[in-house]
Parts: C-alpha cells; structure tokens; sequence
C-alpha cells in the first residue's frame, strides 16, 4: 500500500510541478504580447478589449456559480464517476449562461450603453459566456485527476490561438480593432467548448443528475460573495485614490499594484497544481506529510515575493518610466499582502476540503469592508501609498479570520502555524530592509546576492533530487 501512495505522490508532484511551469509561461505569453497590442491598438481600443474582458471576469462568475470549487472535493465522494459529476456541473452551468445571456441578447442596447461596449460587443459577450465555462471545467477535470498533459495543451492551445488569431485580423482586416481582439479571443474558445461538448454527449458524460447539482451548488454558492468580494478588495483602492489624489495617482499606483500582484501568477499556480493533492492527503489523513510539505510550499513563496520587493526599482523603471518610480515604495506592502493571502490559502483548503465554503466568504466580506473603511480615512490624509498599507492590513486580518475558523470553529489543527507566522513575520522584516536600500544600489544588489545564496542554499536538497 505505501508503494501505492508513494506511487500517487510522485504523479501528483510530477502533474503539479508542469502545471505550475506551463501556468507561468502561459501568463508570460499574454504579458509579453501586451505591448504588441498596445502598438497596433489604439488606447481606446485597446481600453475597450480590456472593458469586454473585465465584464466577461465578472459575469463569469455568475455563470459558473463557482461550481468549478466542488470538483476538488467531488474527487473524494464520487472518485468513480468524477466526469459525470463534472459533466453535469458543465450542463447546470450552460443553463444559467444561456439564461443570462439572453438577457444580455434582449437587452443589448441599455447593457451596451451601461457596459460601455458596442453593441456587436454585447452579442460576443453573450457567446463567450456560453462557450467560455466549458474549457474552465474540463481542465479542472484533467487537473483534479492529474491529467497534466491535456490540461497543458489547452492552456497553450487557448493562449496561443488568441494571440496570433487576434494580431492577423487586426493587420489584415480594416475593421474596429477592438472588435477584432475580442474575435480572435471568443472564437478559439467556442471552437474548443464545441469540440468538448460533442465528446462530452458521446461519452455520455452530460447528463442532469439533481444530486450532482445539489452537492455542487451547496458546495459553491457560498462561494460567489467571495468572489464578488474579493474583486472589491483589489478594485476599491483605485476608485478612492482617484476620488481624493486624483487619475495620475491611480495610473502610478496602479502600475505598482501590477508589478505586486505579479509574483501571484507564481503563487497561484503553486497553489492550484497543490490543491488535487492536498485533497488526496488530507482524506488518506497524511497530516504530517501534509505538514512538512506546506512548509517548503510557503518558504518558496516568500523567497519569491522578496525577489519581487528586491527589484521593484528596475521593474517599475522598465514598465512605466521614472513618472512612476514613486511608487516603488507601495510594492513591499502590496507583495506582503499576496503572500498574506498565499498563506491563508492553505486554510481555506480545509474550508474547502470540509465543504464548510460559507465560512470563506465571511472572512472575505470583513476584510473588504475593513478596506473600504481604512482607505477612506487613510487615503485623504497620506496619500495613495496608503492604500498599499490598507490592503496588507485587510489580508492580514483575513489570514487571521481563517486561522481562527480552522481553529476554533472546524478544530482542525494540521499545519505548523508558528512557522507560519515566523515566515510571514521575516519576510517583511526583511522586505523592509530592502524597501529602505532603494536609493542605494549597490548595497541592494549585495542583499540580492545574499538572497540567491540563502535560497539555493534552503533548497539543495529538492535541487539534487531534481539533478537526479
């Protein structure tokens, strides 16, 4: 039987190790590529692609009802028909796109003039939200099941068609170009979700199955006012500092908070690629590997925000110029507060695990609320460096919310949580220290190095076997 679990272990590893580097690389794409739409758009245009897909993010959620969350756990209590469950969450959820994006259809003009959008954008809208949900389930599925090959092909399938489909008909159709963008971002999509859903009725896999849709939606409703609230949480900032310090003041805050929250391309992506396994270990009660595990998952994620914080000067130079330079000191904070939430996120996962999700969303309300307050009396005062500090302050007590519900109210103890604490706690002293040698270059680059020595150093072991 060990031989087994040892077995598992390494495919869950070896599954979560490629999906975090093909979920790196992936967002790198649409990164790297960002300036070329940047140079064949205009910045309208470019705005109103950017508009479409903020509002397809955020319908998105609504569509799905957050079903996607119950598949971690639906591989435990339906381990032998897990893509009939994840069928019928595929069919729930088209009927909800379908009825809303009917109304978007219905209604196009009063939702093209609240939406900013054209009209023809409207009609897009309403296809990639029928379309889009598909692919969102069917690599959940192959991640859950450790299926990495597949679920890679289609994140590279997905970002790569987008990319080069969307710049071909921008330089060879003379047509609105924002309108173009959107083409080349709905249309590989549908094509695929048509390509899944044909397979999905062959297999007999999507089918109605009102037990399937009860245990999902108890599961994943609590879970949308997290969603929502979450949004709230990263978006309130902007909207007040541009009430009280004005639109140039969000534009540098904003290219920091950017660069910040970059580092959560890698944390989520180690996130995600844990989650399957961390459900395995936790209902085989491998608390201890579990334990020991979560320890490297955090190291790693603190090594990684300090090297965000170590060269934000060079980072914010090269994305936004000296104009924005300023706000280098509102990266440590911003960066703290992503690994705030990195943390935290190991607790959630029992809150996952447990199907307890509506206490995920309580936590989440707090917190956003406990932002909004703290802006408005901070950001008048000291200005948008201060709306940095607030967020870090709203993940902090976020943290703690669900350390106190794992704790308190569900009174599962399974992680080391003074190493937590001790790791959160060093990490931004030392993000301090570094934020205090902006101005001083070389002494900087002379904590960067010690930085790379200590990490190589922490992680010989995991580098040998790798070399093996």
């Amino acid at each position: 039987m060990s031989e087994v679990h040892e077995k598992l272990g390494t495919i869950a590893f070896k599954a979560g190790s490629w999906y975090v580097i093909s979920s790196i690389l992936v967002k790198a794409i649409t990164v790297i590529t960002t300036p070329i739409f940047t140079r064949l758009m205009s910045t309208n245009e470019f705005g109103t692609s950017s508009t479409f897909t903020s509002w397809y993010l955020l319908i998105y959620t609504f569509c799905t009802l957050n079903l996607n969350f119950a598949i971690g756990r639906a591989k435990i209590d339906y381990k032998h028909s897990l893509d009939k469950f994840i069928g019928s969450m595929q069919l729930l959820s088209l009927c909800i796109s379908l009825i809303l994006s009917s109304c978007l259809c219905l209604f196009s003009n009063q939702f093209a003039e609240w939406m900013s959008l054209k009209k023809n954008m409207i009609f897009l809208l309403a296809i990639y939200l029928i379309f889009g949900p598909t692919i969102e389930f069917v690599q959940n599925g192959y991640r859950y099941q450790y299926k990495y090959k597949q679920n890679i092909a289609i994140a590279w399938y997905t970002s790569i068609t987008t990319v080069v489909l969307s710049i071909l008909l921008i330089i060879f159709i003379d047509y609105d170009k924002a309108f173009l963008r959107v083409i080349g971002i709905v249309l590989p999509t549908v094509v695929l979700s048509i390509f899944y859903w044909i397979k999905g009725l062959y297999e007999r896999k999507v089918k109605i199955n009102f037990q399937y849709w009860k245990y999902g939606l108890l599961i994943s409703v609590p879970l949308i006012l997290h969603t929502v609230c979450m949004n709230v949480l990263s978006q309130s900032d902007r909207v007040i500092i541009n009430k009280y310090c004005g639109s140039g003041d969000v534009g540098i805050y904003s290219l920091a908070y950017s660069y910040g929250l970059a580092i959560s391309i890698i944390t989520n992506a180690i996130a995600d690629g844990w989650l399957p396994w961390f459900h395995d270990a936790y209902h085989e009660r491998k608390f201890d590997i579990i334990k020991k595990n979560t320890k490297t998952v955090v190291k790693l994620g603190c090594y990684i925000g300090l090297a965000c914080i170590a060269l934000a000067p060079e980072a914010i130079l090269i994305m936004g110029g000296k104009a924005y330079l300023s706000g280098i000191y509102c990266v440590p904070p911003i960066v703290l507060g992503v690994i705030c939430q990195y943390i935290y996120t190991h607790y959630v996962n029992i809150e996952m695990h447990l199907k307890k999700t509506k206490y995920v969303s309580i936590g989440t309300i707090i917190a956003a609320l406990l932002n909004i307050i703290l802006n408005i009396l901070f950001v008048p005062k000291y200005g948008y460096v201060a709306a940095s500090y607030t967020t870090l302050i709203s993940y902090i007590v976020l943290m703690g919310i669900h350390y106190f519900i794992t704790h308190k109210i569900l009174a599962v103890k399974i992680y080391d949580d003074k190493y937590m604490i001790k790791a959160l706690f060093g990490t931004s002293i030392v993000g301090i220290v570094i934020s205090l040698l902006y101005e001083y270059s070389f002494l900087r680059y002379i904590a960067i190095i010690v930085g790379l020595i200590s990490f190589f150093y922490n992680f010989r072991e995991f580098i040998k076997k790798k070399k093996v």
